[in-house]
């Protein structure tokens, strides 16, 4: 049906198109026709008329109508489709061309038989080039990020949410505040005044204004209604780092680098007193519920409970061993949360100053903390990119929500405590959802925390997994432990069982994903995965597999039929930055920030030889098509040739002035490519060692080359946003591709050199046709893609991104 309503609306006269875009399910909904509107929601071609002309949030709540009226079954399909579009609304708000690859990257995770239907239909549809991703590449729409809001264009650092729920202000290094709607992840406006970074944010009670801090050292009152600056505050000698306001709204108190808190009349906009007492940076201040006394967190590793009235230091609390960041009071008045550089966070008695409980769990700084409005939970962000959802009863670690590529600055619960914010040093928030279910029975028998539970189908038995290491299955009716499952040498972090009820999934700190019988206790099957950016791919000759080199130390070698992991390979004592694989498939060679290059045989994932000769991090590696000969490049400056039968060095190649990033060598053996931060290209002769040309045209420095089949030309990646062709006979550059928006990192050409595949830091994949430079297709990432490689089918690509996410896709069209 999608071609047919596809060309049946490109048939209508524009202002007829429009009209039933618009309103054609609403109808439907109205009248109860449920199969026309399952027909016309299921209809990609009608998705992508509406989207191009109508916009995001208009199909997100057609969904919205259609979910009451459609049975069960065709809820789920259509609440999979919904939750899709709500995490891709930030990528299509701007790219509505990208519908089809973030679809299908986020439901292949799905089997019912609705979706695959569905994903069938969005294949056929394309009438375009462009890039169909194999296997799922982006977050599950079963996760517990609700959307993704861009608009910053430098670090979030402080986010807070209305009292009604309906909005969302965040303020950033750009020197800008905004106001978001949480509904459609728009921005409703901009608050401009700030002269350098905002750090600080609160709203008051009545949602109608909000007080800022900033670099600038003011603190501004603005009107949220209209977004008018109402009054500047000065008086802190350094820059505002933290702010609230009090319950009754009339006053706000702020901290500073200068070591002072400050309260403030917002109406008057007078000073009426200053706190002296931190030996360091006041990190973050918090109000008591009853407006009387306010907690102040400081670099000097302590909180201060102050007197509002008298100005009065009440008491110190010490326990922490580095800076306090971050602090949260609970609703009661009675007990304080505090998040630290030493990787805590404090439950803390404001009665009498004592340490309650200590939250250990996060492996870096601790910077946000926020507790529901229950008082029974907390959530904490934090410098290793997550955000951790807490017990304050117990302390167990409730949840761990993982999806921002940089460090976590803020968080911020909705008032019904079901949903949060957060604000990145990624530049974006990101909207969660908190729900979880009510503890009905206790179950001992673990021997420490347990981070995560499951329910089988049927409601009868329930798995947890904890700290312990270990995954134990229990009887609901009796609480009886049935049975325990070992095998993983961390943490398990998370649980899940498959729907029949009779298989489970377990995740680890170990990085690790286990499957196992819930019948038998047997461990069926191991996943892993990077557990940091892929600096590194290439695939083998006979197009079965491909090698990933990662931040995390390792190299994974994967099945590209499946997408599976087969194999890792553990062996540099540093992050591995390049790779490259022998003609016959059978081996592979890595260079590392280690300073080493390593052999290694794909089969068994052995190593079998480390080569020794830079004197810094190796940087590229290339090998020979007839597999003699190895060539390295290196932050020493330096190129090396080596003997892959004796290996041993042959020769070093000296010439650039800085680090060499990228080398390449031509099919028939004779010359070599190099690419430099020095911003220059230089031509080899293998042979005799000597530079035959430089290349020149780059403006900063070069990250990536290859070289076409024919050995004529080859295609160069910069940090100034291009890429060049050049004619390597005469070194004269053919032509400059543009259209990445930051750096190029990766490059790659087809084998009938007719068409080239390009990374950039700006999240994007681009097919290009190298006869007229034009851009073909367009794939949008989740991180700054790192490393890019073809199949010699010219059609699979393979792509690794800066959040360790490995893409296998097919070039259609």
């Amino acid at each position: 049906m999608t071609q047919n309503l596809a060309n049946w609306l490109t048939e209508q006269l524009p202002e007829d198109r429009l009209h039933v875009l618009r309103h054609q399910p609403i109808y439907l909904a109205e009248i109860k026709d449920i199969k026309r509107l399952v027909d016309w929601l299921m209809d990609f071609g009608f998705l992508e008329q509406k989207l191009a002309n109508v916009g995001i949030a208009a199909i997100i709540d057609d969904y919205d109508l259609a979910l009451p009226l459609v049975s069960p079954g065709q809820q789920r399909v259509f609440q999979l489709i919904q939750k899709s579009l709500l995490m891709s609304s930030h990528i299509l708000e701007e790219n509505n061309d990208q519908l089809a690859e973030q679809l299908m990257g986020r439901l292949l995770y799905f089997s019912e038989e609705g979706i695959k239907g569905f994903i069938e239909q969005v294949k056929q549809y394309q009438q375009r080039s462009w890039f169909c991703p194999l296997f799922p590449c982006f977050d599950s729409p079963d996760g517990v990020l609700i959307r993704t809001l861009e608009g910053h264009e430098d670090s979030v650092n402080a986010v807070a949410i209305t009292p009604d729920g309906r909005a969302g202000v965040s303020a950033s290094g750009d020197t800008t505040l905004k106001l978001w709607n949480l509904k459609t992840g728009r921005v409703v406006r901009s608050l401009q005044g700030h002269t350098c970074r905002v750090l600080a944010l609160a709203i008051s009670p009545s949602g109608k204004r909000a007080v800022s801090g900033s670099y600038d050292n003011t603190i501004k009152m603005w009107d949220l209604r209209t977004g008018e600056e109402l009054r500047s505050l000065v008086g802190h000698g350094d820059w505002v780092t933290a702010v609230a306001i009090t319950p009754d709204g009339k006053r706000a108190l702020s901290g500073s680098k200068d070591t002072t808190i400050r309260l403030w009349d917002l109406v008057t906009g007078e000073e009426i007193r200053t706190f002296t007492g931190h030996g360091d940076l006041v990190a973050a201040v918090a109000i008591t519920p009853d407006g009387k006394r306010a907690l102040s967190a400081s670099f000097d590793k302590t909180l201060k409970l102050w007197d509002l009235q008298t100005g009065e230091e009440l008491r110190s609390l010490v326990g922490h061993e580095g800076s306090v960041w971050a602090v949260a009071i609970t609703p009661d008045g009675k007990r304080a949360l505090s998040g630290s550089f030493d990787q805590t966070l404090k439950l803390w008695d404001l009665q009498t100053g004592k340490e309650l409980r200590s939250f250990v769990g996060h492996e870096d700084s601790v910077n946000a903390v926020a507790i529901t409005p229950d008082g029974e939970r907390a959530l904490s962000g934090s410098f290793d990119k997550t955000l951790k959802l807490w017990d304050l009863q117990t302390g167990e670690e409730l949840r761990s929500l993982v999806g921002h590529e940089g460090s976590v600055w803020a968080v911020a619960i909705t008032p019904d405590g079901k949903r949060a914010l957060s604000g990145s040093f990624d530049q974006t928030l990101k909207l969660w959802d908190l729900q979880t279910g009510k503890e009905l029975r206790s179950f001992v028998g673990h021997e420490d925390s347990v981070n995560a539970v499951a329910i089988t189908p049927d409601g009868e038995r329930a798995l947890s997994g904890s700290f312990d290491k270990t995954l134990k299955l229990w009887d609901l009716q009796t609480g009886e432990e049935l049975r325990s499952f070992m095998g993983h040498c961390r943490w398990v972090w998370d649980v899940a069982i498959t729907p029949d009820g009779t298989q489970a999934l377990s995740g680890s700190f170990d990085k690790t994903l286990k499957l196992w019988d819930l019948g038998t206790e047997e461990e069926l099957d191991c996943f892993h995965g990077h557990s940091h950016a892929i600096s590194a791919v290439a695939i083998t000759p006979d197009d079965r597999f491909a090698l990933s080199g990662s931040y995390d130390e390792t190299l994974k070698l994967w099945d590209l039929r499946t997408g599976q992991e087969l194999r890792c390979l553990v062996g540099h004592s540093d992050w591995v930055r390049t790779v490259a694989i022998t003609p016959d498939g059978k081996r592979a060679l890595s260079g590392s920030e280690d300073t080493t290059l390593k052999l290694w045989d794909l089969e068994s994932g052995q190593e079998l030889y480390s080569l020794n000769g830079h004197t810094d991090p190796v940087r590229a590696v290339a090998i020979s098509r007839d597999g003699r000969w190895a060539l390295s490049g290196s932050e020493d400056n330096t190129l090396k040739l080596w003997d892959m039968i004796t290996l041993k060095e042959i020769r070093s190649f000296s010439g650039h002035d800085d680090s060499v990033s990228a080398v390449a060598i031509s099919c028939d053996g004779r010359w070599a490519l190099s690419g430099s931060e020095d911003n220059t290209l230089k031509l080899w002769d293998l042979q005799t060692g000597l530079e035959v040309r430089s290349l020149v045209g780059h403006r900063r420095w070069v990250d990536a080359l290859a070289i076409t089949p024919d050995g004529k030309q080859a295609l160069s990646g910069s940090f100034d946003d291009t890429l060049k062709l050049w004619d390597l006979l005469t070194g004269r550059e053919v032509r400059s591709l543009v259209g990445h928006r930051r750096s190029v990192n990766a490059v790659a050409i087809t084998p009938d050199a007719k068409r080239a595949v390009s990374g950039s830091f700006d999240d994007t994949l681009l097919l290009w046709n190298l006869n007229t430079g034009t851009v073909l297709a367009k794939f949008i990432t989740s991180s700054a893609v790192r490393c890019c490689a073809i199949a010699s089918d010219g059609r699979t690509v393979v792509a690794g991104d800066g959040g360790g996410q490995m893409y296998f896709l097919s070039i259609q069209g």
